[in-house]
């Protein structure tokens, strides 16, 4: 009974173990295909900060913390994953011929593949390992042919280029707009400050109403300096004077037409018309003041257009390549010992899953 037990189990291994091990070694050794693997390591600069790394001496600089960006290095990571990229590259260098195996159906693309089907198994041949702390992205692509696979690995590369300076150079062209659109308003409103000025300054036949005012205060101060130098002559000719004396009748005449105009000048400094000086120097100070800010708002729109131009320039993204891909030599895929010591540990676990399954109901039937 011992002997047909161990017979049993035998058989049994041989087909849990044994005739499923020798059908993988015969796939992976006979028809499996081989594929090739090209990398290539690759960093997200900005162009300002490429500029230092030039005048700075060690790699230390290049690859430093401070001077990557995470942002752009997992925007990069997600956009080689996703199906724009695949695509492109579907354009280019035809992957579905490319990842078609007639002869290994396991490691190959479907001839009737989707897309969808085409993306997933273009992240099965493309990997990208970023580097969370220096920010470097490495690139595995792989290939049933040296040559395809180097050719998959450099197109990444320029479509990643071409995708990274598009990118930048949109969010630098959306910058520089927002600030041409705010020098184009500032410089309008600038105008028609000055219109309204120069219309004001016309239509009341006068430059500056203040510097007028200013004359005119001037003017009436000298006037009532005379007057009051009248009235003391009238004064000192009554002590010894009449009234009606021709010497004072003649000052008291010059006293009279010295206040009238004085009160004449007064009257257009100040009065309840609206057209005097003192409404027009008030209406000319609001239109230079209108000016005067907008003039202010302009020159700050043109320092924020400057100052946007060299942000937007410093901030262009580079796609710089530490390592560039090239032609590989030996393949390093399928991993055929590793498979088959893997395959051979799986199989002997389901044959001892099993056996303790048989086991077991054998118990429950005794």
């Amino acid at each position: 009974m011992r002997s047909i037990t161990n017979k049993g189990l035998a058989i049994s291994y041989i087909v849990i173990v044994i005739l499923p091990l020798l059908l993988i070694i015969g796939y992976l050794c006979f028809f499996a295909q081989e594929r090739f693997v090209s990398q290539s390591t690759l960093l997200v600069k900005q162009v300002g900060e490429v500029s230092d790394v030039s005048a700075s001496s060690g790699l230390s600089t290049l690859l430093g913390v401070s001077n990557t960006s995470s942002e752009d290095a997992h925007i990069l990571t997600a956009y080689i994953n996703s199906r724009n990229m695949v695509e492109q590259l579907d354009k280019k260098l035809s992957l579905r011929k490319a990842f078609i195996a007639h002869n290994d159906p396991v490691f190959g693309l479907n001839s009737d593949a989707s897309v969808e089907d085409l993306v997933k198994y273009f992240n099965q041949r493309v990997k990208v390992d970023l580097d969370e702390k220096t920010m470097m992205m490495t690139i595995s692509s792989q290939g049933f042919t040296p040559n395809f696979a180097l050719l998959l690995n450099q197109e990444i590369l320029k479509s990643s280029e071409t995708f990274i300076n598009g990118l930048s150079q949109q969010i630098a062209e959306e910058q520089l707009k927002f600030a041409e659109n705010q020098l184009n308003d500032s410089k309008k409103q600038l105008a028609d400050a000055r219109d309204t000025l120069l219309e004001y300054q016309n239509n009341n036949q006068m430059y500056d109403p203040q510097a007028q005012a200013q004359a005119i205060a001037t003017l009436v101060a000298g006037l009532e300096s005379n007057l009051a130098q009248l009235r003391t002559e009238e004064r000192t000719l009554l002590s010894y004077l009449n009234p009606e004396a021709p010497q004072v009748v003649a000052i008291r005449s010059q006293i009279e037409s010295v206040q009238k105009q004085v009160n004449d000048e007064k009257a257009k400094l100040t009065s309840p018309n609206t057209s005097k000086l003192n409404k027009s120097v008030a209406d000319f100070e609001a239109l230079k003041a209108n000016v005067e800010f907008s003039t202010d708002l302009y020159k700050l729109s043109l320092a924020s257009l400057e100052k946007a131009r060299l942000e937007a320039s410093r901030k262009l993204k580079k796609l710089v390549v530490i390592s560039t891909p090239e032609l590989a030599q030996d393949a390093l895929y399928p991993r055929t010992l590793y498979l088959i010591a893997t395959y051979f540990l799986v199989l002997n676990i389901l044959f001892g899953i099993a056996m303790l399954i048989y086991s077991i109901i054998r118990e429950h039937k005794e």
